[in-house]
């Protein structure tokens, strides 16, 4: 699973703007995520700090399911941000499929794109993965679509 990214529609300086209110928001900091952007249309989350709450999938020492989806979901929503000129982006479906447990003896990172975009949705792609490894070692993936809200 990768189809071509759709490359942002807002310009670099709309969506600083929209990063920073993305990772003002106090859901994200309480997962301890944040968000960044990558040319030419790639949103990241990485995981500022990992809490004890947060882990749980087979066992402590991995990340727990519902955690991941939520990954998902700030990934989804932070492409969306970089296509719309929105303050918010709404997330209309999710799926989640986990390949491998996401232990926490590593960096995790999501990353999400817009494959289709309309002026009212999109479709998105994502996987989760240590950083630094290649599309062999995703430890999940997930589909999206998205929609700016009104």
């Amino acid at each position: 699973m990768h189809s071509p990214t759709i490359p942002f529609r807002l310009v670099s300086t709309q969506r600083e703007e929209q990063l920073a209110q993305f990772n003002a928001r106090k859901e994200i900091a309480w997962f301890g995520f944040r968000g960044a952007f990558e040319e030419p249309g790639l949103a990241i989350i990485n995981f500022t700090k990992i809490e004890s709450g947060l882990q749980g999938g087979g066992g402590t020492s991995a990340i727990n399911g519902g955690v991941i989806a939520a990954g998902f979901d700030a990934a989804f929503v932070l492409a969306g941000l970089g296509h719309y000129d929105s303050k918010v982006v709404i997330t209309l479906e999710l799926s989640v499929k986990f390949l491998s447990l996401a232990l926490v003896n590593g960096s995790l990172a999501f990353q999400a794109h817009v494959v289709r975009s309309a002026k009212n949705f999109s479709f998105a792609e994502g996987f989760l993965s240590q950083a630094g490894t290649g599309p062999a070692q995703h430890l999940a993936i997930a589909t999206a679509m998205v929609a700016p809200a009104r």
